[in-house]
């Protein structure tokens, strides 16, 4: 069987979980409602889908340029079969896949993150299934333009289970990788890893509550980081979550919360200098829940975001799961929800004064689908995600504007 990450519970990872693991949004037809609004035009592109895959997603997307992308996911044969890293690069005019690397250890692998310093280097995080400890151990794979690499990734002590979901790089030889490991106490703790060009190390981290998790980073130096997640004490007080890295420790801030927002989570994290970072996420609340923050190097605020017109009608957390900044100015980022209980996906962009709903296409014979990352670089924002309604069970997706 294919084997989805610990921490299921964890609001970033809901959407890629059910894809991944138990295919509940899958069920039932009818055309999705992704929303319309005024913005910039986005169009669908072509993705390749795994040789012989039935169910394919990319979660994550790096673009150094407008011709140079790399996105990751998994594959498999179909629902009861083992997964395998997915990788697919754009070269400016077209989307194919790559040979990723795999473990010895491993029966079954998912990438969840990715980051390309260069348009020859990067960097992809995720999960591998080990087969002889029988638990979901950490994975981290490098390109160096030709090929990619399986790098030793080492995983906390006392780890029953865990794995990295997102992964930021300055360079070839500076990254840093989040995520989260459950313990022998039945705590979920958050993880955050280095790599130097030659080996990965795991850094210490403040656990603010008895539960927390990291779901996205983003690094504007090596010297300055950000991670976002969220935290809880198990007693339904979940919270969004956040530290910064100033080259020697992480240090946890205060994430304010829209007024009467019962809690929240941030799924994502752009930066573009170190007193100048978007974080995106779900505010739980009822009226406009998707949330949006900005970081200016001391204290974070909240920015005021729309949600799709049908939102009310989602049988799931209405959330911002993907954001990509290319200035103070530029911001897009990617939602999904499930209005009548059919995953669908939304796209907003931020113009330095506010955010705006902008049109998501849908592919041809389009029944349901998410988008789970978003990357942008001068003159082009990519997003991607996984689909249903056409040929194959699940297929890769792709937008670009």
């Amino acid at each position: 069987m294919r084997r989805a990450p610990s921490g299921t519970r964890a609001v970033r990872l809901a959407t890629i979980l059910a894809l991944l693991a138990g295919f509940g949004w899958l069920a039932g037809t009818g055309p999705a409602q992704a929303a319309t609004a005024s913005g910039r035009t986005w169009q669908v592109e072509p993705t390749p889908n795994g040789r012989g895959a039935g169910i394919n997603v990319l979660a994550a997307v790096s673009c150094t340029s407008a011709q140079a992308c790399t996105a990751v996911g998994s594959e498999s044969a179909n629902a009861s079969s083992p997964s395998a890293a997915l990788a697919e690069r754009w070269n400016g005019s077209s989307w194919r896949v790559q040979q990723a690397a795999t473990p010895k250890h491993a029966t079954s692998t998912n990438l969840y993150g990715v980051s390309c310093p260069a348009a020859t280097a990067c960097t992809a995080v995720g999960t591998a299934f080990h087969k002889t400890g029988s638990i979901d151990v950490n994975l981290a794979e490098t390109w160096n333009g030709t090929r990619w690499r399986v790098r030793a990734t080492p995983n906390p002590a006392g780890a029953t289970d865990g794995g990295l979901y997102a992964v930021s790089c300055t360079s070839a030889t500076a990254c840093t990788a989040v995520g989260q490991y459950n313990n022998a106490a039945g705590f979920t703790l958050a993880v955050a890893e280095r790599w130097n060009g030659s080996a990965w190390q795991i850094q210490p981290v403040p656990q603010p509550a008895k539960r927390t998790w990291f779901f996205g980073v983003s690094c504007s130096a090596a010297d300055a980081c950000i991670a976002v997640g969220y935290k809880n004490n198990g007693s339904g007080d979940a919270k969004p979550f956040a530290e910064a890295w100033n080259g020697t420790s992480w240090q946890a801030t205060k994430v304010p919360l829209p007024a009467g927002a019962p809690g929240g989570a941030l799924s994502a994290v752009s930066c573009t200098a170190a007193r100048a970072c978007t974080a995106t996420g779900t505010d739980f609340g009822t009226t406009q829940p998707t949330l949006a923050e900005r970081w200016n190097g001391t204290s974070w605020r909240v920015q005021a975001t729309p949600s799709p017109a049908n939102f009310r009608q989602s049988a799931s957390t209405i959330s911002l799961d993907g954001v990509s900044c290319t200035s103070r100015t530029a911001c897009a980022a990617s939602g999904e929800y499930s209005p009548g209980g059919l995953a669908a996906y939304f796209i907003e962009m931020w113009n330095g004064k506010k955010w705006r709903l902008a049109t998501a296409p849908v592919p041809a014979d389009f029944s349901h689908g998410a988008l789970l990352g978003m990357a942008c670089a001068t003159g082009r924002c990519t997003a991607v995600g996984a689909w249903s309604g056409g040929a194959l069970l699940q297929a890769t997706l792709g937008l670009a504007n």
